[in-house]
Parts: structure tokens; sequence; C-alpha cells
């Protein structure tokens, strides 16, 4: 037998609240304020805006009717220019994560350091025209001792992920890398050649070795020796400007070859020839040459 419905004692739930009824002066009320307030839609563009569009017009034209030469120095503008033109879009591929950071540090003093450490270790290629101010913005979580550094362009940002490992202020080694919002398939392409960095002007030894005329080979190496072992005795000719020991991901064993490249070029002549041929005990002899010339004993396929 089911339980009588209605306003009994002991009925099926509470009963429901009807809000109560609005005047008509609230209601009118309601609505002026409702128009009054600022609407965030059809906004017209800024100054800012309008000068990026006016960019990518023209080189949309160059695009279009100019000469090939023209058409290609208009797409990389074009796309800078879109970049510039959408910073909230890029802003994930503008940031650095700074980790293991000094827990006394200040702002100012972390942007004035990176600020610094740009203008040290930049070489003037006459590819990249040097910002005004590189650094937009930071923010510190002294709790936690990390700090994001936002850059005004993509291209310095990933430049500045060479600083990983770099002594921030006297302070300590830090770590820094890319922030955990980053999206590699939402990077933006195309945007261009970035600055030539130079970290050995700073005491960092990058580990990427980039080709050139400078890069040396180095075959023969005992597997069982690790990076800090190989690049102390690569530094008996001199500072090491990049050094890369190459193994497979997730081995402890090298593949026993190898890839620098001195901070004074002079110093890759002499370091060939003491390298090459040493004996390495075990049955084991180094074979070092310059990274452009192919075909030697030694040189991986």
């Amino acid at each position: 037998r089911s339980p009588p419905r209605g306003g009994g004692g002991g009925g099926g739930g509470p009963p429901s609240r009807r809000r109560p009824a609005l005047s008509r002066e609230q209601v009118d009320d309601r609505r002026r304020r409702r128009r009054a307030r600022p609407s965030l839609f059809d906004q017209p563009p800024t100054a800012e805006q309008l000068a990026a569009q006016a960019v990518l017009a023209e080189r949309a034209r160059l695009l279009q009717d100019g000469p090939r030469e023209e058409r290609s120095a208009a797409a990389a503008a074009a796309a800078t220019a879109l970049i510039s033109a959408q910073p909230q879009q890029t802003r994930h591929a503008r940031r650095l994560y700074i980790g293991q950071l000094p827990s006394d540090l200040t702002e100012n003093e972390v942007s004035g350091f990176f600020r610094d450490t740009i203008k040290a270790v930049s070489v003037e290629d006459g590819e990249w025209e040097a910002e005004e101010d590189p650094i937009l913005s930071v923010y510190i979580n002294r709790e936690r001792r990390f700090a994001f550094v936002e850059f005004r362009s993509v291209e310095m940002c990933t430049a500045c992920l060479q600083f990983d490992g770099i002594n921030l202020a006297g302070r300590g080694a830090v770590k820094v890398k890319r922030p955990n919002d980053y999206n590699v398939t939402l990077a933006p392409r195309g945007v261009g050649k970035g600055p030539t960095f130079d970290m050995s002007r700073v005491g960092i030894v990058s580990s990427s070795v980039p080709d050139g005329p400078y890069k040396i080979f180095i075959g023969g190496i005992p597997y069982h020796l690790t990076d800090e072992q190989v690049s102390e005795l690569l530094c008996a000719f001199g500072p090491l400007r990049a050094f890369h020991l190459v193994r497979d991901a997730g081995s402890p064993t090298s593949k026993g070859y190898g890839f620098c490249e001195y901070a004074d070029p002079a110093a890759t002549v002499v370091a060939v020839a003491g390298l090459n041929g040493m004996d390495m005990g075990g049955g084991k002899t180094l074979s070092a040459r310059m990274a452009s010339v192919r075909g030697g004993e030694g040189d991986p396929e």
C-alpha cells in the first residue's frame, strides 16, 4: 500500500520552495544592470593588432606577386607577424620552467640574470637582430622553489634551453626546461632562426654539437667510460664548447663514439692530432678527425 500524498506527517519528501516573485521595479532594475555591463565581444582592434594586420596584408601581397626571393622572405616574416599578433596562443612556447631555484631570489634578480647572461653568450652572426628586452615577465613560487620566465619571442625562449644547469647568480645550478603545459603539436611553425649562443663563455658545455668546420668525431671510446671521464680527457686540449657521447636511449654505456667542439677553434687541429691513435688500453685505440671528413675508421653509419 503506497503512502498517502500531500501534506500529512510522513509523505514523500520535503515540500518544494518557490522563489518569491520579483516586483516590476526589481525586474526593470536587473535588466538595466545587465545592459550596463561592458561587452567583451565585438571590440574594435587595438593599434598593435591593426599594425600586425597591415604587415600580414603586405606579406600576402608579396607572396602572391613578388619575386621568388621576396616571396621566401615574406613567408618567414608573415609567420613571425602572425605569432606576434597572437601572443596568448604562443605563450606556452615562450615560457621556460626554472627549477631548484634559490628561495631568496627576487623576480628582478632572476630577470636581470637572464638578460645579462643572454647578452654575455650572444654571438653576432648577422642573422638575428637583438631584442631590446628579451624578458617579458617572471613568476616565482617560493614555497616550491621554481619560476616561470616568459620571453618576448619563441626563438629566444628555445635558445635559452641551453641554460640548463647554469649557476644562477652564484647560488647554485638550476634546471631549465619547457613547462608542463608546452604542447609541441601547437608550437608555431616557421618562426625562423634564433640567436646563436656560445655557452662556454659562462662555463656550460652544450650537449648538442652543431655541424660546422670545427666539429670533431671521436671513435674507439671504451664503452664503460662516462661522459665526465671522456670530457675530462678531451679538456686536456682546451675548454669545450660542446660535447656529445652517443648512446642508446636508457643505456648506461655509450656506443663507443662521440662528437665535440672546442671553445677556441685553434685547439681543433691540435686535439685531433693528439687524440687520433691514442692508446686507451684493452686493445682500444682512439680515432679522431674532423666530422666533415667521412669514410675514416670508426665512422658510424
